[in-house]
């Protein structure tokens, strides 16, 4: 085809306007989906809680099998002790270790300037967090449920193992 078979003023292509305006509306959507999907910080955050939460996992099994061998089943009113080995002992309730800032520390191989734990307003639970996040290096969070936090809930009876939750960063 040449120019001759087009009716005159009939142009193939487009304008330059027509050009910049989708280069604008790309340019307006990738602003406003992009964050969404980059927000890779807190994506990497929970990944680190939820290995906490493995670590923990393993942790109260180990101490469980510990406590049984051991005969210490302690209750919530006279926690047992249980040695878990190199002079560390831990304290457990139903079996499994108590909710406590000392146990957590025990059972926790973390960096004290990137972590903290904190025990949950109303006791029976502790919240192990980021420092970094959420005002938590000068504010420990204490109430159940609070972002970014992995929340250790003690035993409930002999046998039943404690809750262990990933409150997520979002």
């Amino acid at each position: 085809m040449n120019q001759q078979d087009f009716p005159q003023g009939f142009q193939k292509g487009f304008t330059l306007i027509e050009l910049i305006i989708v280069i604008v509306i790309l340019g307006i959507l990738a602003v406003t989906v992009a964050p969404r999907f980059l927000n890779l910080q807190d994506d990497a955050r929970d990944a680190t809680l939820e290995a906490i939460k493995g670590s923990l996992e393993t942790s109260v099994s180990v101490v469980n099998g510990k406590a049984i061998i051991a005969g210490a089943v302690g209750t919530t009113v006279t926690p047992a002790t249980v040695n878990v080995g190199n002079g560390t002992t831990v304290s457990v309730v139903n079996g499994y270790p108590e909710a406590t800032v000392a146990n957590m520390n025990a059972l926790l191989e973390f960096d004290a300037a990137e972590f903290g734990v904190g025990l949950v307003t109303g006791g029976g639970a502790v919240l192990v967090y980021p420092l970094g996040v959420n005002d938590y290096a000068t504010t420990a969070p204490d109430t159940t449920g609070d972002a970014c936090t992995v929340e250790y809930t003690n035993s409930t009876a002999e046998g039943t193992r404690p809750v262990i939750t990933v409150n997520t960063c979002l």
